[in-house]
């Protein structure tokens, strides 16, 4: 039976799975050549819930919340988004109940 619980459980289980690559990749992000007019880095999870599945991603931002981009000629420089953690799974039916789950739990 499908309970809050074990629902999250499942989430962090699976989500646990792929912390490795969250850090990996957040190292790497700390080493970038950042554009100069960039004033803050957002991460945004992006959750697809009928497929469950998550990506999160980084955007280059200025203090108006817009997204900066570099246009520039030199390559080493950065500006725009990245992933940080692509297309995952967050949570697997246990069986093909995908119609109880929405009609039921979700």
């Amino acid at each position: 039976m499908l309970t809050v619980d074990n629902y999250i459980d499942s989430i962090k289980a699976n989500l646990e799975k792929h912390s490795d690559l969250l850090v990996g990749n957040l190292k790497n992000i700390i080493t970038y050549n950042y554009f100069s007019e960039i004033d803050l880095l957002d991460s945004t999870a992006f959750i697809e819930p009928t497929n469950f599945e998550i990506s999160i991603r980084m955007f280059t931002m200025d203090r108006e919340a817009n997204e900066v981009f570099y246009e520039g000629n030199d390559t080493t420089v950065f500006a725009g988004s990245v992933d940080i953690v692509p297309d995952v799974t967050y949570y697997q039916l246990i069986d093909n109940s995908l119609d109880d789950f929405l009609d039921n739990f979700y």
